[in-house]
């Protein structure tokens, strides 16, 4: 069977300027520029080996931090929460138009979270509380996830079962190419909990293509000048790389630094 390809400046259905217009739109952002090299172009898009530097993301922090009102573009609080095997660390975002987004605080409740209830109170007290905002309001997290694919994987049950309608979820990651970024799932009947299915190499592709912007706007990065400096060794211990696995090039990550609990 003969195959072609041809781009979309050949449509009938599609004028120049439209065309245009839709690129300097889609480059805003590496993964909607990849939908339009796909789609407009007819070409495929494949990226090599990507590494971002923890030093110059540092360098980027901004004036901003605990105690300050929120900035005003931000709209939605959000948060992730890793589980270790003593201490419970805790993430919160916020997120504008374009899906830019500002890393607010980084927390750490320190407790083994199979024995104590005291970390898991923490938590709970921090992801309930509010925050001043520029405009005069205040903001609560409007979701979280909080990872049960390590350590103390039924007591994470537990904890979000009760708080689902704060749309507090429990997540465990799974690896692959085209994975949806979550995906949540029926209550399980033997866990009785509803469980978002995150796909890492997903997951980890956008949050990559989006360090690497330069410029205030969609998908844009912002850091806190209260995140130390390990917090960026561990988001960037990853490399992200592009193998053929049967002849299709697929992203997958390696980690090239020990610790890589803020990624």
């Amino acid at each position: 069977v003969a195959g072609f390809h041809i781009n979309e400046l050949y449509s009938p259905w599609s004028t120049w300027v439209g065309i245009v217009e839709n690129f300097l739109e889609a480059k805003k952002r590496p993964e909607t520029l990849r939908v339009w090299v796909n789609t407009s172009l007819g070409e495929t898009w494949e990226e090599e080996g990507l590494t971002v530097d923890d030093v110059a993301l540092g360098g980027r922090r901004e004036d901003y931090g605990v105690g300050d009102p929120l900035p005003e573009r931000i709209l939605l609080l959000t948060a992730g929460v890793d589980v270790q095997g003593d201490r419970l660390e805790a993430c919160a975002w916020g997120f504008g138009l374009g899906e830019e987004s500002w890393v607010i605080q980084h927390s750490v409740f320190r407790g083994n979270p199979e024995t104590s209830l005291q970390v898991w109170r923490d938590l709970d007290d921090w992801l309930l509380r509010t925050w001043p905002h520029e405009s005069g309001n205040t903001l609560r997290i409007a979701s979280a996830c909080v990872d049960s694919g390590g350590h103390a994987t039924q007591q994470v049950y537990d904890f979000c079962r009760k708080r689902e309608s704060r749309r507090i979820w429990s997540i465990i990651g799974r690896a692959g190419a085209g994975l949806p970024l979550l995906k949540l799932t029926p209550r399980r009947t033997r866990a009785k909990v509803v469980l978002g299915i995150v796909g890492t190499d997903t997951a980890k592709g956008l949050l990559f293509s989006r360090l690497g912007l330069s410029e205030f706007g969609p998908g844009y990065v912002h850091f806190s000048r209260d995140v130390y400096d390990e917090w960026f060794k561990q988001l960037t211990s990853e490399k992200l790389m592009t193998k053929h696995i049967k002849g299709i090039p697929t992203r997958v990550c390696k980690q090239i630094r020990a610790r890589n609990e803020s990624l």
